[in-house]
């Protein structure tokens, strides 16, 4: 991938991509300059992203692109071709079926915050039964997709021939009520539903907008106690966040392999002691993803792919939620793309979003708040090497009467994951709900 910046691009310009522009080390190059690369046939498409608010550029409406083609490249002697961007990304549109509705309103929060239009996006699956009861009110479970998921899934899965689908709308899970998948996407990154100096004001609007609205619209039981989140990493760092930083709102949250929990074990680095994120103190690359035996991704690979891609990667999306504002109006980067050097000073403002820490310092009034509300779980050799910090915060929250299970299953990132399991959390949901009072 080689990325070049343009400002004012007329149509009809020509922009040149030569080895010589991508020698440098800061080059937007990945995994190395073009001149190093292997002679021989290569297939070639140009991207120009120029859409604001979109994560993803594939996605973003108004980015042009190109037809892929075959490019015979020859180190730096390169190879003359013309990529022509003359195709146009289309705005998504969803339609409503009889078991999904989508939904989309604009946050005045947000929109005050970025200075336009901001809008906020779920799917919702209607419970078993819906139309045949239009007396009944419902729970429902708020879920948070991972880092790239977004809300329109759910039209896939209602669509599926899958046990779980098959069991949802034959009213055979034990849990009756709604699922409500967020749209966590934002420009920057995931935003994980915490307010932040670089994706506003996040959480407030989902509590105070988007949840309140889908409870007018929808029949759905609009209390703390038939009120549940969920989801799977990203996804399952947001609904503990939800969990804790709105411990009166939410009644309960189930939240899988979540991203760090604790800071001293981000992944492989400890954020507060350690220097370089790119480099263990004994000199090895630092392991970012692996299979259950041998590391895959290190930790300078990803940043400098993210570094080529620009804003919205995984990593840069973790500065855009935990980091203060840069006066360039770009979120402060905890660790150096090109040099894994930890900004000390950024790491320790990440501590407002550190959850075992914030837990740990605020129990006596979050324990009594959060009793029985807590159900977290990971696999023991989770692929992002997250459940150290996991690990963590059990050993914290198993000092404390929680009244909730934090567990380490066999298993990596996502195979702990099975229908047996999710059946469980299905039985789990349901048997909080009837302990609350909800039939």
């Amino acid at each position: 991938m080689y990325a070049i910046d343009v400002t004012n691009l007329a149509p009809g310009t020509t922009v040149a991509f030569e080895p010589a522009q991508f020698r440098s080390p800061t080059a937007l190059a990945y995994p190395e300059p073009m001149g190093r690369l292997k002679a021989g046939t290569y297939h070639a498409q140009v991207v120009i992203d120029h859409d604001q608010t979109r994560r993803d550029f594939n996605e973003g409406p108004g980015n042009l692109f190109s037809t892929p083609r075959a490019v015979a490249l020859n180190g730096e002697e390169g190879g003359t071709h013309e990529l022509l961007a003359d195709q146009v990304i289309q705005a998504k549109r969803y339609e409503d079926t009889d078991w999904v509705k989508f939904v989309s309103i604009r946050s005045p929060r947000l929109s005050e915050f970025h200075g336009r239009d901001v809008l906020l996006q779920a799917a919702v699956l209607l419970p078993f039964g819906y139309a045949e009861e239009p007396g009944r009110r419902y729970p429902a479970r708020y879920v948070i997709p991972g880092f790239g998921g977004r809300h329109n899934g759910l039209a896939r899965f209602s669509k599926g021939s899958s046990a779980r689908w098959t069991n949802w709308s034959t009213g055979r899970t034990a849990f009756r009520g709604f699922e409500i998948v967020l749209d966590p996407d934002v420009p920057l990154g995931h935003s994980v539903f915490a307010n932040s100096a670089n994706n506003g004001p996040v959480g407030d609007a989902l509590v105070e907008e988007l949840i309140p609205a889908l409870e007018s619209r929808f029949r759905i039981l609009a209390e703390p106690r038939a009120r549940f989140v969920t989801g799977h990493s990203s996804g399952g760092w947001s609904s503990l966040w939800l969990q804790v930083a709105y411990p009166d709102f939410f009644g309960g949250c189930w939240s899988t392999a979540p991203d760090p929990v604790d800071f001293r074990a981000f992944q492989t680095m400890n954020l507060y002691q350690d220097r370089n994120g790119h480099w263990t103190p004994e000199g090895i690359p630092r392991p970012l993803a692996r299979t259950r035996f041998d590391t895959r991704v290190n930790f300078t690979q990803f940043n400098l792919m993210e570094y080529v891609l620009g804003y919205g990667g995984q990593l840069d999306s973790f500065d855009a939620v935990f980091s203060p504002r840069g006066a360039d109006g770009r979120p402060l980067p905890v660790m150096n793309k090109l040099t894994g050097v930890i900004d000390r000073r950024v790491a320790e403002a990440w501590k407002r979003y550190d959850i075992r820490l914030i837990m740990e310092e605020r129990w006596k009034d979050l324990g009594p708040r959060l009793h029985g509300k807590l159900h977290i779980y990971g696999g023991a050799w989770d692929t992002f090497y997250l459940e150290p910090a996991l690990e963590l915060l059990k050993a914290f929250l198993d000092t404390q009467d929680h009244g909730g299970s934090v567990e380490i299953l066999p298993g990596d990132h996502g195979s702990f994951m099975t229908d047996a399991f999710r059946t469980r959390l299905d039985e789990e949901m349901a048997a909080q709900l009837k302990k609350n009072g909800v039939q």
